[in-house]
């Protein structure tokens, strides 16, 4: 992706700093996800002390010896060029958290690990696709990288953009993203796994949560997580459930774009279910997020900070960028927040939970 920038735009930099650039990212390429728990964004609600992967990635990027191997690659560039192009575990870190960046150029670098543009997303999209076995994650790779290029503002700051022939490429990217969400990543058997997953760790656990001490965190990884879950799997119904896929039945799912009055059903369907079966039947769920997060408008303000998925979109026949607002009805449109609710019963409880469900929205209908 920093190539194709480059070939779209060769005045930008010079022979030092895209060489010095292009290792920086692939640094930091091969080091941003180090801090993920074992099956991923999966456990995440048992991370210690409201600490997030990222935290976990820089920890394990200055603690361990592959800081001394970041440190090694920077003095090659010291030796080769000059002290300036150094590269040390403090400046990977710094560039992918946003943090004390003195170079304009690396909040332009941070966008291809970081942004509604970036090459993680670019990645993860069509490895997950091909793996799970569905196409909705699939979009013009090709296109949409060969479209990449830059905005550069009077005052010199960068902004990763896309040329307005990349559109088309750039929409469907966004609409692969969404689809990923409600169909595969928000689907209602992963979201139950998930959820059996967190309360078997939980339960395992000391204090319930993952080590924050980041020799003890790296002990942890998805075959010590599966061996435990094997272990247990004759007295733990987590475990069990996890083991023998044993999915409790999804009895209620609210619209995937579920406003505050499918909120009060949700919550008027529960209460009814736990007042007439018992609460202990049940397990609750809730899914969210963005559709996307691309300002509709790129702002030129030198005064603010740069606007975090600014995304400017480069015209034929003007020097200003065109914003997602007047260019792209599509995600112009995409405006709604993903909000699903779901209740899982018991297997020997669902076809009574579901009757239930169906009773109450038959009197609401009627």
């Amino acid at each position: 992706a920093f190539q194709a920038v480059v070939n779209n735009r060769p005045d930008l930099f010079s022979k030092e700093q895209k060489e010095w650039y292009e290792q920086i990212l692939r640094l930091m390429a091969l080091t941003h996800d180090l801090g993920h728990a074992p099956f991923s964004h999966g456990s995440e609600a048992v991370f210690p002390n409201n600490l997030s992967h990222e935290d976990f990635t820089e920890e394990i990027i200055m603690k361990t010896e592959i800081g001394d191997f970041i440190h090694e690659i920077g003095q090659e560039f010291v030796e080769k060029y000059d002290e300036e192009y150094n590269i040390t575990p403090e400046l990977i870190c710094s560039i992918y958290r946003g943090r004390n960046i003195s170079n304009p150029d690396f909040i332009f670098l941070k966008k291809f690990l970081d942004s509604e543009l970036d090459c993680d997303k670019m990645d993860y999209l069509l490895r997950d696709s091909y793996y799970c076995g569905v196409n909705y994650g699939r979009y013009d790779l090709e296109r949409l990288v060969s479209m990449l290029t830059v905005y550069k503002e009077d005052n010199n700051n960068l902004y990763l953009a896309i040329k307005k022939g990349g559109l088309c490429a750039f929409e469907e990217f966004v609409l692969a993203r969404y689809f990923m969400f409600i169909q595969v990543y928000f689907h209602r058997t992963r979201r139950f796994l998930d959820k059996m997953l967190v309360e078997f760790l939980r339960q395992n656990l000391s204090d319930g949560k993952y080590p924050d001490e980041v020799g003890e965190y790296l002990t942890w990884n998805d075959n010590t997580v599966w061996r435990l879950i094997r272990d247990a799997q004759d007295k733990d119904e987590y475990a069990n459930r996890l083991m023998n896929r044993r999915i409790m039945k999804c009895v209620y799912e609210s619209p995937t774009h579920s406003e505050h009055i499918d909120q009060n059903i949700f919550n008027y369907i529960k209460n009814v279910l736990g007042e007439k079966i018992g609460k202990d039947n049940f397990i609750y769920d809730s899914a969210d997020k963005l559709a996307h997060k691309i300002p509709l408008k790129h702002t030129i303000d030198s005064e603010q900070d740069i606007p975090e998925q600014a995304i400017p979109i480069i015209l034929d026949h003007t020097k200003t960028p065109g914003t997602i607002s007047t260019e792209s009805g599509v995600i112009k449109n995409m405006t709604e927040p993903i909000n699903i609710w779901r209740i899982y019963a018991k297997e020997e409880m669902a076809v009574r939970a579901k009757n239930l469900v169906n009773d109450i929205f038959n009197k609401m209908s009627s």
